[in-house]
């Protein structure tokens, strides 16, 4: 039967309410008077007064149970988690490395790989750090220890403009790799000479011309006793 045929065989008649014990009109369904479930008559106000006290609201809980995805044990490479750190922000943890520190850090970071250790330099030492200078950090470090090479005069009495390497170092290495394959260069600052661009390019085009073995007193007097035209035409 669908609902607009049941509603049709809705009769209201004025009946003694079951529950509240006053005469009302009450909604029945059979001839006899009596209601379609079979329970006694009630009045309106009888069966909205037993609906709200039984009605229980569907909907969502107001409170789930926390999922954590990451807990305490858990290992992520050399680090693991010993306790989670209630912070605001990003998630932290205690973790504790293979090498015995433990250290908060960021959840995320482990997780994702970004980081692998507790950063500790005596125990992981960084990858980005070279154990010798290159060829352009050498020439930082001069300028960061002795100043800009601005700041001093080249030896024919104009402003320097960089600093050169005097090529007088026994202990001179060279650059293996990179832009700058293949070039000498010190380790120590003292090694290196203010210049000008002009008395550079001569000191190099003098090493160049008369070998690399030469000592700075063969280039001094080659450099002193030729001028720049002379190397140009050669």
């Amino acid at each position: 039967m669908s609902y607009l045929q049941e509603q049709e065989t809705l009769r209201v008649t004025e009946k003694k309410c079951s529950a509240c014990g006053e005469t009302k009109p009450i909604e029945t369904s059979g001839r006899d008077g009596s209601r379609k479930d079979g329970r006694e008559p009630r009045c309106k106000a009888c069966r909205s007064a037993r609906h709200a006290a039984t009605y229980v609201r569907k909907g969502h809980p107001t409170s789930r149970p926390v999922s954590q995805k990451h807990k305490p044990g858990n290992r992520y490479g050399a680090l693991v988690l010993v306790e989670r750190v209630e912070q605001s922000g990003e998630p932290r943890a205690l973790f504790r490395c293979e090498c015995g520190t433990v250290k908060a850090l960021q959840i995320n970071n482990v997780a994702s790989g970004t980081t692998v250790n507790c950063a500790d330099r005596a125990n992981h030492p960084d990858p980005r750090r070279r154990d010798q200078l290159t060829y352009n950090g050498a020439h930082s470090r001069v300028k960061r220890e002795r100043g800009s090479a601005s700041r001093h005069l080249c030896r024919c009495g104009k402003q320097a403009e960089q600093w050169a390497y005097s090529h007088a170092d026994y202990d001179q290495v060279r650059m293996t790799e990179g832009r700058e394959a293949g070039k000498p260069y010190s380790l120590d600052p003292q090694h290196y000479s203010p210049m000008c661009r002009r008395c550079h390019a001569r000191f190099d085009q003098a090493r160049r011309r008369l070998g690399g073995a030469l000592s700075l007193v063969h280039l001094a007097y080659w450099m002193a006793t030729h001028d720049q035209a002379e190397e140009v035409a050669a």
